[in-house]
């Protein structure tokens, strides 16, 4: 079986819910809280194990995309909202649906978090006898390679080519350092001292040492096989020498920090808003909801605001054939939304 045809359960059960609603029926408000409740829920379970592809991804969009403009999915229709602006935040001047990319890359993230936070379970022990203490992360992977964790671990660089670091956006607090590895975690600064002092750590006799047990020895070189030599191998002693001074661990655990909400505890919501607003842009000028009047009132002056409207101007711009784009009403000037709504001649 395909990876994209295993997706088919996720496909049928979204239209399957469609089907017992009645989209041209409902509200476009109603329309936004059920694609925004339901339809976004529906996927989450699957979503949240296994990387879905962007064929996928753009199958659910669609569906709900046609569900948001009150449309029959197998019947073509024009439509003046740009669906990425609907995806996009209300920060950003979008209406804050969020998309299933960020959503699914979100949280396979977490098991990323849960990878380093958890690096002492069970699931993890098995990921780093497997691929190693650090589970590939950073490394170039071969595309023959394939399992579930690759698949996660793939994602990084091509979310990091579209500029969003998540794995940057967790952080090591080291306390008593006996559950930080000296070499391999990055407990220093954003590189760990494997990568940073490569000669040095090709010195070291025990490579999984602890940061605890690495400072309670009189002396850095004492576990090394020898002391080092002049040249490389001086200047990379000398810097770890600098950056080692003066530090002091206090009495307290080590622990795994997320920089991008305020308990430093990760949260799938805010990775995913990260990953919207680097993927899908700014649309205009920040959105404000007013709750006392419906939804669709809202929906509508958020139209009007980026000129989303079938007025006659937009109409005659999308190649209709129109006898006359002047406004019915007046017979004056153009119908375009300025002058519906703002009354300008």
């Amino acid at each position: 079986m395909s990876r994209i045809k295993s997706w088919d359960i996720v496909l049928n059960k979204v239209q399957g819910r469609l089907s017992k609603w009645k989209s041209k029926v409902l509200s476009v408000g109603g329309r936004l809280i059920l694609l925004k409740s339901v339809l976004g829920a529906t996927p989450i379970y699957y979503m949240s194990m296994y990387k879905a592809p962007m064929y996928v991804i753009n199958k659910l969009e669609a569906i709900r995309s046609h569900f948001f403009n009150g449309g029959d999915p197998n019947v073509r229709k024009m439509t003046f909202v740009k669906w990425e602006n609907v995806l996009a935040s209300k920060d950003k001047g979008g209406m804050g649906v969020s998309s299933f990319f960020a959503l699914n890359r979100a949280l396979i993230f977490k098991w990323i978090w849960r990878f380093h936070s958890q690096g002492f379970s069970l699931w993890s022990r098995v990921i780093k006898a497997i691929h190693g203490v650090d589970g590939k992360l950073g490394y170039h992977i071969k595309p023959s390679a394939s399992s579930n964790w690759i698949d996660i671990v793939r994602t990084l660089p091509i979310l990091l080519n579209k500029g969003i670091d998540l794995l940057g956006c967790i952080k090591k607090k080291v306390g008593n350092g006996e559950k930080t590895m000296f070499w391999y975690e990055p407990w220093k600064g954003d590189v760990s001292f494997n990568n940073l002092f490569p000669r040095l750590f090709a010195l070291e006799l025990d490579k999984k040492i602890s940061v605890a047990g690495k400072m309670a020895h009189p002396s850095i070189v004492t576990s090394f096989r020898r002391n080092p030599r002049s040249g490389t191998e001086a200047s990379q002693m000398a810097m770890l020498t600098s950056l080692l001074e003066g530090i002091c661990l206090p009495n307290m655990l080590d622990r795994w920090c997320w920089s991008l909400s305020g308990d430093e505890e990760f949260s799938v919501s805010s990775a995913r808003i990260l990953i919207d607003d680097k993927t899908l842009g700014t649309v205009g000028s920040k959105t404000h909801w007013c709750k006392y009047v419906p939804l669709k009132v809202n929906i509508l002056s958020w139209r009007v605001k980026l000129n989303n409207l079938p007025t006659r101007l937009n109409l005659s711009r999308r190649g209709m054939d129109i006898q006359s784009i002047l406004c019915p009403s007046c017979n004056l000037a153009v119908e375009s939304t300025n002058h519906i709504f703002s009354l300008v001649p």
